[in-house]
């Protein structure tokens, strides 16, 4: 009977010890798997605070860009009609103005007139202006 006896604690020992390597890899695994889990989420978020930072960086070109053309157009003494702004045809606007008969306008954005009216000296003048070389 003592014989017995100790063969089966023998076998739960083995088996107790075999239970417990398993249950250490089956840790190790997990944990990986969680570890990899991490890093998937932390590259995500790396991700997308960098397509925020591009979309501010975006959108703060954008305002520059449309404010530079408001400051063209006061400066210049345009009377804004029309405004149109899209991503794909960029700033357009049509705009009146009066302008003597000698008097270029020197720009960065494309201009063409619409309709030209002498009004003696000066010229009622309603013009086309559009960006050039729209970024996408």
């Amino acid at each position: 009977m003592f014989l017995l006896e100790s063969n089966v604690r023998k076998f739960l020992k083995y088996t107790l010890i075999a239970t417990i390597i398993l249950l250490l890899v089956l840790l190790v695994v997990e944990s990986y798997g969680k570890y990899q889990e991490y890093l998937n989420i932390k590259r995500m978020q790396n991700n997308l605070n960098y397509n925020y930072n591009n979309y501010l960086y975006k959108v703060s070109n954008q305002r520059t860009d449309i404010r530079e053309f408001f400051d063209f157009l006061t400066d210049n003494n345009f009377y804004l009609i029309e405004f149109n702004y899209s991503l794909t045809s960029g700033l357009s606007a049509k705009v009146a103005t009066f302008i003597e008969p000698t008097q270029k306008i020197k720009s960065k954005y494309s201009i063409s007139e619409l309709t030209k009216i002498n009004m003696g000296a000066t010229y009622y003048v309603i013009l086309e202006i559009k960006e050039q070389g729209v970024k996408q």
